[in-house]
């Protein structure tokens, strides 16, 4: 639009572009040309994994075998289990992620009140 001489009001309100990008994009093409236009993210494979295929597939493992025993983990007890078994630090969000991609979801227990009886609890249940 600029080699057709169009106004920069005409080009901002075409593109969609603010001021401050147009030119950095405008600055972009006189260095490096067409190819600096390009959308970028097709090329951006992210950050690496924290853990290789074959350490998320021990940890979902062990997290199937203490399932099968009632063993319920956290996130805090995945992310000293990593720690210990791998020597890697991992951030406590982290571990849910590899939680989820081994099939389970972060849980907690219900927290039970202080002043709760069990035994009116149980009476309750058995009224119906």
């Amino acid at each position: 639009m600029l080699a057709e001489q169009r106004p920069q009001r005409e080009i901002l309100s075409l593109s969609r572009y603010s001021r401050v990008t147009a030119y950095h994009l405008l600055g972009r093409y006189r260095e490096q040309g067409l190819a600096a236009l390009q959308d970028g993210r097709q090329s951006n494979r992210g950050a690496p994994t924290l853990l290789t295929p074959a350490e998320q597939q021990r940890l979902a493992a062990q997290l199937h075998d203490d399932f099968e025993r009632g063993i319920v983990w956290e996130g805090k007890q995945v992310q000293t289990w990593i720690q210990q078994e791998f020597g890697k630090d991992v951030y406590l969000g982290r571990t849910y992620e590899f939680m989820r991609a081994a099939g389970f979801s972060p849980q907690k227990p219900r927290p039970q009140h202080v002043k709760g009886d069990e035994e009116a609890k149980e009476v309750f249940r058995t009224k119906g």
